[in-house]
């Protein structure tokens, strides 16, 4: 019980390993069917696996644990919590049997009891003002549940409107969270103050309201470039999503564009608008070849993104802020893995003989990505404390290197 408790205090140590297990499983369906294990095509249960399975569990995993605390109220109580876990695992269900329209139809109810949960809080029970981009998750959750919910019934629609629906689904339910949350987690990855960071305070404080509007603006004109993509303007749409992301971020997320020097962790925060307006462009470019660009903002942006930021989240709640200031090194081949993984589905849209073999391959990679993440953040937490300046080392070969530069190992007796 008390395990329990402490789970919903902190969701994130439930779902974030439950994304990661989503995400293995959609990548692993391109290896299924090209080696006949299932007998259908996975392309709609592919997206939903990584958009609703992965995104799905780190936004609730996120928000479940980071936003009772921003609003000052109590943490997710212990049927909260097992009500997302179950919603979210009969959504896999679904997905596992290839029900794509049962898995909407839960998603949409999934998405509806977690913004039940985070509503609730902040119309009920808040001690504090969130910061000024929030409102966008829940307009992003929102938007997604909303989408789900008709699709999952089959309300005919026209095509426009089905193609809004779907472009709020798959992309508003990553980007708008993103550009809401991002103004005031980012910054810290780069030592700056954010500008979306206000005192507690029941009522708006000077200030709050610049940004939220900023932030408004920037999610609105998001939702402006699905309907002009849906409406038969998708140039127009990719472009402006490709520009409102990037200047929304660049203004709002100090250091982010800066050519200062980062550890590791923060440089790879900083690949990801490049990604995801890379992706963007390339659609605009290559229109015939859209779903190859996409998948590099999906895995250069979003998807990357995400593993930074629930870094972050996990070291900082195991209490290793001390690590959060170490150089990470180890980040650096996170972000080349992931870019070689967004590159590799990449060129299987642009030379069709290594179609196959490069889903497979990026499957494969993107896969060993989450292992080798997994692996190190788990190292990360019993590393030694980080102290500037200090180099720690049990290597013989290292330790005579420092006594020769007449910087001598910390700790002389772990030979």
């Amino acid at each position: 019980m008390i395990k329990l408790t402490r789970l919903a205090e902190e969701p994130f140590r439930l779902f974030f390993p439950l994304g990661l297990l989503a995400s293995a499983i959609g990548v692993l369906l391109w290896p299924a069917v090209f080696a006949g294990w299932i007998d259908y095509y996975p392309l709609e249960a592919h997206a939903r696996w990584m958009v609703i399975g992965l995104g799905g569990c780190f936004i609730t995993g996120f928000l479940g644990t980071a936003g009772p605390r921003l609003l000052g109220t109590r943490p997710f109580h212990r049927a909260e919590l097992l009500l997302h876990l179950a919603l979210s695992l009969a959504v896999m269900v679904a997905l596992g049997v290839n029900r794509i329209t049962t898995a909407d139809g839960l998603t949409g109810i999934w998405l509806i009891s977690l913004l039940a949960s985070l509503l609730g809080r902040f119309l009920f029970a808040r001690q504090d003002v969130p910061p000024p981009g929030l409102p966008l998750a829940v307009l992003g959750i929102a938007g997604a549940a909303t989408a789900a919910i008709i699709l999952g019934l089959g309300i005919p629609t026209s095509l426009a409107v089905h193609q809004f629906l779907r472009l709020l689904y798959f992309q508003g339910f990553l980007w708008l969270p993103i550009l809401g949350v991002a103004p005031y987690l980012l910054p810290r990855f780069f030592g700056k103050p954010s500008p979306h960071s206000f005192d507690e305070s029941l009522t708006i404080p000077a200030g709050w309201m610049r940004p939220f509007l900023e932030s408004l603006a920037a999610g609105l004109l998001l939702i402006a470039s699905f309907a002009l993509e849906a409406w038969g303007h998708g140039r127009a749409g990719h472009i402006l999503r490709a520009v409102v992301v990037t200047l929304h971020l660049a203004r709002s997320v100090p250091g982010l564009f800066a050519w200062g020097k980062v550890n590791g962790l923060g440089l790879a925060v900083r690949w990801v608008v490049p990604c995801a307006a890379g992706g963007w462009l390339l659609a605009v470019a290559f229109p015939h070849l859209r779903v190859g660009g996409l998948h590099l903002m999906f895995i250069g942006g979003a998807g990357l993104l995400m593993l930074a930021a629930a870094t972050r989240v996990i070291l900082g709640h195991n209490n290793r802020h001390d690590r959060l200031s170490s150089p990470l090194r180890w980040c650096h081949a996170l972000w080349a893995m992931v870019l070689f993984t967004a590159a590799t589905r990449l060129t299987s849209e642009f030379i069709p003989k290594v179609r196959v073999s490069h889903f497979i391959y990026a499957a494969l990679m993107w896969l060993f990505v989450l292992l080798f993440w997994s692996w190190k953040l788990r190292r990360e937490l019993r590393q030694p404390v980080f102290e500037e300046g200090v180099l720690k080392s049990r290597c013989p070969r290292k330790r005579k290197s420092l006594e020769r530069a007449g910087r001598p190992p910390t700790d002389p007796s772990r030979c």
